[in-house]
Order: C-alpha cells, then structure tokens, then sequence
C-alpha cells in the first residue's frame, strides 16, 4: 500500500510540473499544446531558406501505340525547383519529341501559370503538327504529370495563346483536364470523339458536359482568382458556351461574396455574345452590356479592369480558337483600363487577349483569422508566384482582412505593430518549420497582453501549418527563444497544427 501512494503522489507532481510548463496563470485552464514543453535545438534562420528540396518525380508519357501512358521517373535539381511544373513539363516534351520525331516546346518565357490548384500549360505551335488523338495522348499526359503535384489539381492546355479544338469544325474544346494514370488511352479517346458534333448535325443541339476553368472578379479591385466547375452547355456554339461560362462566373462572383442580392452578368447584357473571325486569324467575341454597367461593379465589389480581365481569361481558356474579347458599354468598346494594383492602358483596337491580363491572376493562400474569440480560416489571395512562399503566407496574415471580411467580424490577432519586416527569417529543418522574428514583434505581443496570445500564436502556427504541409512551427526572437512573454504560452516548444482553435 506504502508503495502504490507513493507512486500515486509522484503521479500527481508530475502532472503539476507539466502544467506549469504550459502557461504562468493560476487559472484552472487547459494547457496550450506544446511538443516538447523545452527548448528546441535548432537554430534560427538568418534569412528565408527553400522548404521544397530536390527530388525524383514521374513524368507519364505518351508512348507509340501504347494503350496505357508509361511512367518514367526523373530528377528535379535545386535549379529547377523554383517553377517545377515547367521542367517537368520541359522533360516531357523532349521525351515526346524523341517519340514523334518532332519538336515539341513550350510558348514564349512564361509557359505555365500555377492557381488555386490549376495549372494552365502554353504548348508553342508546333504540337500543331500532331493528329487530334496524339494532340490529346500529349496533354493527358501533361495533366497526368502535373497533377502528380500536390498543389495541381486540373490543367489547361493552351497552343500559342489559345485552346485548341478536338474536331475539324473547331468546336469540341479539351476543357480543364485531371490525372488518368493506368487509364486506356483508346477509350478515353473514344469518350472525347462521342461529344463531337455529329456530321451534318446541329452544334446548337448538342449537348456537352465538362471541367471548365473559370475565372471571377475579386472585390476591392484585387486581381482575378480562378476554380474548375463542371458545367453543362445545351449545344456547343460560340454563344451557347460564353452563355454558359458567364452564367458560372455570376454563380461564383455569388457565392464568394455570399449574398443573393448580386447582380447577375447576363442581366447587363444587350444581347447574346457574337463571334467574328479576325483577319489574322483567331475568333472575337464580342460582349455587349448596357450603360448601368456601373451597378453590377457595384453589386460585385471590383471595377472594369477586373472584370475584362475575368471574362478575357474565362473566355479565351476554354472556347476553341478564341484570340480575343472585346467588350461594349453601350455601343462604345472599351479601349482604357486602369487598375490600382495592374497596368493595362490602352487596349488597341479594344482587342482584350488574354496576354494582356495574365498578371491579374493570384495565388492564394489559406490564412486564420479571429472571429468571435476563435479562429476561422479564409482563403486570401496572394502573388500567384510566390503564393507557396512561408514569408507572403505570414504577410497575408500580417495584412488582415478585407473590408468584407471585416464587416462579418473577421479581425486580425495579431498586434497592428507588426509588420512584415519583422520576419527576419524563415526556414525549415526536416518537418519542422523555424520562424525568427523581431524584438519589435515579441514587445508587441507583451503589449497586447495574455488574453490574446493563445490566438495569435496559432493564427501563425495554423496559417503556416496549413499552407505548407510542415508538421512543427519553432519561433525565435532575435534569434533566441523565449519562454514566456505575456504568460499564456510557453514560446519555446514546438507548436503543432490546431485547426480545432
């Protein structure tokens, strides 16, 4: 008996010591979570350092003949980690050449553009040379590839600037494509070339269902985002398609802002869109809406340049052969944008391409906020191409809400001090993550004080933990660890992912 209460009281110290190391109140509150509930042995980055390191990938390629595409494994080195997605796809252009016997590139500097999980890949014109069954071999192999990144979910295939058609009459577009490892090649051929237009059939008539990329406005005149939706077209002309595409951005544009009081496009529209051939190739669509434009800008919270940018790249990405919108206000095209954050000017012409717009598409970045006394996660946009940088993930954090987000109760927890200067340094060790921030910054926190420490320490630890796949998040401060500031959390453990916060 002597021995088990000795034991019993041992038990009961331990207990007490482990939750001493957790906060310095005298409060009967659960311990904030701490692994281990010590100093770490790490030391704090002095400047950012890349967490994604080399590695071998698959590239999946469309071999001759081959019913299946046949995996083959490369080796992505630290010069190429920084655009991925372009070497692999690079590596499987040569391999693909090698098998056609002719040369396959990608377009121009900027051939692939990564966004909220979708990948849109420039091929150069000579994949042109292909048959329309080895032009869609090419791009399943692509998306397949691709889509082997964790942060790729579809892709689009583009030719010199434009989607390709999958039939002679250039009506049957790709769409957003997703991986199809171990799939038959020959049947997912035949799959496509049953959606065509029947021979001496009516296109207006038949019916097509399929992944569409669309593009949407963000408010305060912040850029476009994008997201892949399956959408149903009644037939598959020009106008039955931008009908159908515009529809969606309306649904999207609804449910962002979350209201049913937004005003739909088509409501502003004078007509349906018209397609023209231009004289140096390529289709213009022409949309036309009333004078009261303004109210739906209103309505959706972003102004013209945003949403020329919106309809340009939604329409130009998915509808074969188009090079081109041009956008009416009356009976007057828009020839001037002007954007706070993106330089445009004038539109030549009022010719919108594609290319002109590219620079307004974000990343984004999942970012907790506080509401209520908990965290709620938001998805805030960010430079599309530093979106998977640790330091512009934190700065978004830094940044807070927008106006929208604020009149819902959305707030920032951490200090309106802070700036984004204060990261001295981020980099990983292993799955671990190391933040050194500033003095400034751990006076801040003191300032705020205890009540809300807990918050903002995991608004960080969240925010980072979710963005970046990293298991731990260590914090340094001037590059040392501190074990207390204000007296809720024990700074010098290893903080762990809560989403339940």
């Amino acid at each position: 008996m002597m021995k088990k209460a000795g034991c019993l009281v041992l038990c009961l110290c331990m207990l007490a010591a482990m939750t001493g190391c957790a906060r310095k109140s005298t409060e009967e509150k659960a311990p904030v979570e701490t692994l281990p509930p010590a100093k770490v042995g790490m030391t704090a980055p002095d400047g950012d350092r890349m967490i994604r390191e080399p590695a071998d990938y698959l590239l999946y390629v469309p071999r001759q003949e081959a019913q299946q595409l046949s995996a083959q494994t490369v080796h992505i080195d630290e010069a190429d980690l920084k655009d991925t997605a372009a070497a692999l796809v690079r590596r499987l252009l040569e391999v693909t050449s090698g098998e056609t016997g002719r040369r396959l590139e990608l377009y121009r500097d900027m051939p692939v553009e990564i966004s909220r999980g979708i990948c849109t890949v420039n091929l150069s014109s000579s994949v042109l040379q292909l048959s329309y069954s080895e032009y869609y071999r090419l791009a399943l192999a692509i998306s397949t590839t691709l889509c082997g990144l964790k942060e790729i979910r579809y892709v689009n295939i583009l030719t010199a600037g434009q989607s390709v058609a999958l039939d002679s009459a250039g009506r049957l577009p790709l769409g957003s494509l997703s991986g199809h490892e171990n799939e038959n090649l020959s049947v997912l051929w035949e799959q496509m070339e049953a959606r065509r237009t029947p021979q001496g059939g009516d296109a207006g008539k038949t019916p097509l269902s399929t992944q569409a990329t669309v593009y949407y406005p963000l408010t305060e005149n912040r850029g476009i985002a994008c997201e892949s939706r399956r959408i149903s077209f009644e037939g598959q002309t020009v106008s039955q398609y931008s009908s159908a595409l515009l529809d969606a951005m309306s649904e999207t544009v609804r449910s962002r802002i979350e209201s049913d009081n937004v005003p739909d496009l088509w409501e502003y529209m004078v007509h349906e869109p018209v397609s023209n051939e231009m004289e140096e190739g390529g289709k213009l669509i022409t949309l036309s809406f009333r004078e009261d434009l303004q109210e739906l800008l209103d309505g959706w919270q972003t102004d013209i340049a945003c949403l020329a940018a919106a309809v340009t790249m939604t329409l130009t990405t998915f509808i074969p052969g188009t090079a081109a919108v041009c956008i009416r206000i009356g009976d007057t095209p828009v020839t001037e944008l002007s954007n706070r954050l993106y330089r445009v000017g004038t539109i030549l012409g009022g010719l919108m391409r594609r290319s002109v717009f590219e620079s307004f598409l974000t990343g984004s970045a999942l970012v907790y906020f506080e509401k209520a006394g908990r965290l709620v996660r938001t998805d805030e946009p960010v430079e599309r191409n530093t979106a998977d940088s640790p330091r512009v993930q934190l700065g978004a954090l830094i940044h807070g809400p927008d106006s929208r987000e604020r009149e819902k109760g959305i707030t920032s927890p951490l200090p309106e001090e802070v700036r984004e200067d204060d990261l001295l340094g981020i980099a990983a060790e292993g799955d671990a993550l190391l933040v050194n921030l500033t003095g400034r910054f751990r006076e801040a926190i003191r300032e705020q004080g205890a009540e809300k420490e807990t918050l903002l320490c995991y608004a960080m630890v969240n925010t980072l933990c979710a963005n970046t796949g990293m298991k731990r998040i260590c914090f340094f401060f001037e590059g040392e660890q501190a074990e207390w500031i204000s007296g809720e959390v024990y700074w010098a453990g290893e903080f762990l992912y809560n989403p339940e916060m």
